[in-house]
């Protein structure tokens, strides 16, 4: 058994850092040779040191991050991060009032697609005495938050236009639900669609009298194909870093840096095992893990605090030992930690606190 495997209580979250570097490696690659700033979207290690440390690969190529929420913009400037751009629409007043606060001391902004929203947002911004930076998010077909690209966006920025305490500083446009798309081809193709629908608003817009060069997009699904096109000036992906299951399937550049580590605690039956690890550890709403190493293995009952599986043929296991599971989706088994066990150079180097976990708020 792994000497660090034997340092960890189960069920545990892992990561190892080498693997961690190189998906960095990867993306900051990428976006340098396009010449596109890498915005990492940290909703999914929720950790500032993992920020840090892609800050440090990248240099200059990585300027300020992305968040989903006012929470973690908040756990992140006092971290030390100054540029933030909550990559989400900021509704409820507490939420608005908090991001007024940050712009205090912070550069934080937000994207909006309402009339409604940018006409609180505007209040507020007058009663704090700031100016707040935003960007209109625009529906590259996910079909979730957005304005449509084209005249209704248009239609926004002149409303924004007359916002005295908001400035308009460019568009988001994300195209996540082109992510799960296996055909490299397909994929590439409908991502290069995408973009174009949104430098073109951003001309349309332009010719109201802005100046908008600031084009923010894409996740790590798709942001090899939307980086080198001319007029994106950034990118978002947040999973990469991680990585699970799901994203490694479609890139297969990247390799799961995170697992769940579980102990065989009873043998069932022939080639069944029961862990210790279940629902709690790791949430299944997106697809069970994977067994790592245990190719031919098949979960068969997941409860909450168990799992039950069926082991290949050629599998050797014993209880007590410890295997590794590979989740379907990071993000929200992250969520659920309060801390990640951290392995570099196969060796124990302790835990970091994943102090943006919960701050769904």
């Amino acid at each position: 058994m792994n000497s660090w495997k034997n340092k960890i209580p189960t069920p545990a979250l892992v990561l190892d850092y080498d693997i961690m570097e190189k998906n960095m490696q990867y993306v900051t690659k990428i976006a340098k040779e396009a010449g596109v700033n890498l915005r990492q979207h940290v909703k999914t290690p929720k950790i500032p040191l993992v920020a840090h440390i892609q800050k440090r690969i990248a240099g200059d190529t990585a300027k300020g991050i992305a968040v989903a929420k006012v929470g973690e913009a908040e756990i992140y400037a006092q971290a030390g991060f100054d540029d933030i751009l909550i990559a989400n629409q900021v509704i409820v007043p507490d939420h608005i009032e908090r991001m007024m606060r940050l712009n205090k001391y912070t550069l934080t902004r937000c994207v909006v697609d309402s009339k409604k929203n940018v006409s609180d947002l505007n209040k507020a911004a007058d009663k704090f005495n700031i100016t707040l930076e935003v960007l209109i998010d625009i529906d590259l077909g996910m079909g979730r938050t957005g304005v449509k690209p084209g005249e209704p966006a248009v239609e926004l920025a002149r409303f924004l236009k007359n916002q005295r305490h908001l400035r308009l500083v460019g568009l988001q446009g994300y195209e996540g639900h082109l992510t799960p798309q296996t055909d490299y081809d397909l994929r590439k193709q409908q991502t290069e669609e995408a973009m174009r629908e949104l430098i073109a608003t951003r001309d349309a817009i332009n010719a109201l009298g802005f100046e908008i060069d600031y084009l923010s997009s894409s996740g790590s699904g798709t942001f090899m194909f939307s980086a080198p096109i001319d007029g994106i000036t950034e990118i978002q992906p947040g999973t990469y870093v991680f990585a699970d299951e799901h994203i490694c399937r479609v890139v297969p550049e990247f390799e799961p840096a995170v697992t769940v580590l579980s102990t065989i605690q009873n043998s069932t039956g022939k080639r069944l095992y029961t862990m210790d690890a279940g629902l709690k550890a790791f949430p299944t709403g997106d697809g069970r893990p994977e067994i790592k190493e245990l190719h031919r293995a098949r979960f068969r009952v997941i409860t909450e605090e168990h799992s039950q599986f069926k082991a290949g043929p050629n599998d050797q296991l014993q209880i007590g030992d410890k295997i590794e599971l590979i989740p379907a989706h990071i993000c929200i088994t992250v969520n659920i930690y309060d801390f990640i066990h951290v392995i570099r150079g196969g060796e124990y180097i302790g835990r970091w606190p994943i102090l943006a976990r919960g701050k769904n708020y």
